[in-house]
């Protein structure tokens, strides 16, 4: 991870022996599996010495995206239901040469590689598994300098084998960029160090919003009053609004989730905040026109919390995060997700779900909610009207 870290990192690493000149990031995988041994020096953080490893060729090479993964992707694209592993994807702004990124940092890395290495992983004492998701898995472990919790995530041990891509890599290195740019947002989690595909984060040891919402409705719990579930649309609200905000240029994100889900809200202390950027995507810019360049994603997008546009397969843009808020705020309100369960007498299921957003149907609401004279109510209609709007050029 040292040598991944390398390339846009000469300034504390550097190649003192073996093939020393700079790596395109595309050659990655023969630069591993070349059988000479390499020594690389690099800056010691804490201590502020240099320090010296010498690698061997014990990494054989990286999985690179061949035209039969392209093949591949390309049929996956038609299908309506496949295996998560299944997917591998490459997204590009090559057929838009108009467009470039917003800002210097978008290209840029910060890994602190050695405050990761030093940490007590394996020691019982100081490190608990927590969970596992799509990416990676996290761990409970004491900082040491501190002396109090912090949250690692790294690769899942036997699943991620096939993770070691560029892509991969570029996945988590705008994970942590954007940690790093929203630093100042006391809705976001707080990131501590970063190297190839771990990092360290704000230990959240209160649960997910998702899990405060559906344990009330499960366990018989007096339900939330509506201060209670404003507070919650608050903090999830400020969430994306700092993200959206944060080094935009007017008025168009530089950066966005991709994935905004109720459990992606984690507890700590009194408040909510947002996590987890692996779908993260940074903004490329229009200079011509003066606007956001729209990206594309695609995976089919069989969550439940997705915009039109996502599930249609279209361009996308930051507005994807404000259409999944307003699947937030309507599980905020109701305790239940949006076209699912039964409403009314009707039974709804996930994908009958997804088709009724692509075809631009909004999910149902109770009578006492439509009709209510509450001012905190009428709040939580209007910002979901506005989340809710089908194009996403007109959204909110």
């Amino acid at each position: 991870v040292l040598l991944l870290s390398y390339r846009l990192n000469q300034r504390n690493v550097s190649i003192i022996r073996g093939r020393a000149r700079d790596i395109p990031h595309k050659d990655l995988s023969r630069f591993f599996s070349s059988p000479h041994p390499v020594t690389i020096r690099y800056d010691d953080p804490l201590e502020n010495l240099p320090r010296q490893i010498r690698f061997h060729h014990t990494i054989r090479k990286i999985k690179e995206w061949t035209e039969e993964d392209e093949e591949r992707q390309q049929g996956l694209w038609n299908e309506e239901d496949y295996e998560e592993d299944e997917v591998v994807l490459v997204e590009s702004y090559k057929d838009m040469p108009e467009c470039k990124t917003m800002h210097e940092w978008q290209t840029s890395q910060f890994p602190t590689c050695t405050v990761i290495h030093e940490q007590r992983l394996i020691d019982k004492e100081f490190g608990k598994f927590l969970a596992s998701g799509a990416f990676r898995q996290t761990f409970e472990i004491y900082d040491r300098q501190t002396d109090s919790p912090v949250a690692m995530k790294t690769i899942r041990e036997k699943r991620d084998k096939y993770r070691f891509t560029p892509y991969y890599m570029d996945r988590h290195r705008i994970d942590a960029l954007i940690y790093e740019r929203t630093s100042a947002s006391p809705w976001i989690t707080d990131i501590y160090a970063f190297c190839g595909l771990s990092g360290l984060f704000e230990f959240a040891g209160g649960g997910t919003m998702e899990d405060a919402i559906l344990d009330k409705e499960e366990e018989g719990q007096k339900p939330f009053t509506r201060i209670e579930k404003l507070a919650l649309a608050v903090d999830a609200t400020s969430a994306i609004a700092d993200l959206h905000t944060i080094d935009s240029i007017n008025g168009y994100s530089a950066m966005i989730h991709g994935d905004v889900k109720l459990n992606q809200f984690v507890r700590i202390g009194n408040m909510f905040k947002l996590n987890d950027f692996n779908r993260g995507h940074l903004m490329y810019w229009d200079e011509k026109k003066q606007e956001s360049c729209p990206y594309a994603w695609d995976d089919g997008h069989n969550g439940n919390y997705r915009a039109p546009e996502e599930y249609k397969v279209e361009a996308l843009s930051e507005k994807v995060d404000v259409f999944s808020l307003g699947n937030i705020i309507y599980t905020i309100i109701t305790g239940s997700f949006p076209f699912e369960g039964t409403f009314e007498g009707r039974e709804f299921s996930s994908k009958e779900g997804r088709k009724r957003v692509k075809n631009g149907e909004k999910p149902p609401l109770k009578k006492e909610y439509r009709e209510s004279d509450n001012p905190i109510d009428r709040v939580f209609l209007k910002a979901m009207e506005l989340c809710f709007v089908y194009r996403w050029q007109d959204r909110a």
